[in-house]
């Protein structure tokens, strides 16, 4: 299993199974399939999260049950390191098909962070 310190899915209710590898881009991506509790706020209970064979998320899928249950495949990339954190600074977000396929030419959402800054907390009461 890919190895996740510090991510949702390590929270102790939430139940993880990696699923068989997808093949996009030319690439190999493993497969998390997460089911969240509900005391965790998420778009739908059910997730699959893409690793590529680095480690790094680049994609996660979805339902958008606040869009009229809207089938989302959801990518990250153009990681930077900030402050040692590294952080995806482009997130496009497509309409996905019911075969986990999406047109990449059509970005329902796109994002692009050209900065971040890091907050650190000297209270030890401060939750991650």
């Amino acid at each position: 299993m890919l190895e996740l310190l510090h991510h949702p899915v390590t929270h102790p209710d939430v139940r993880v199974r990696e699923i068989e590898p997808w093949r996009e881009a030319g690439q190999t991506w493993r497969r998390l399939q997460v089911h969240f509790p509900p005391e965790i706020t998420t778009h739908n209970p059910d997730q699959v999260f893409y690793f590529d064979a680095l480690g790094m998320q680049r994609r996660m899928d979805y339902i958008a049950e606040v869009n009229g249950s809207t089938l989302v495949g959801h990518y990250t990339s153009r990681y930077q390191s900030f402050d040692g954190l590294l952080v995806a600074t482009r997130r496009r977000v497509f309409r996905r098909n019911p075969d986990n396929s999406v047109n990449l030419n059509l970005p329902s959402i796109t994002l692009d962070i050209h900065d971040v800054e890091l907050v650190h907390s000297d209270d030890e009461q401060a939750q991650p």
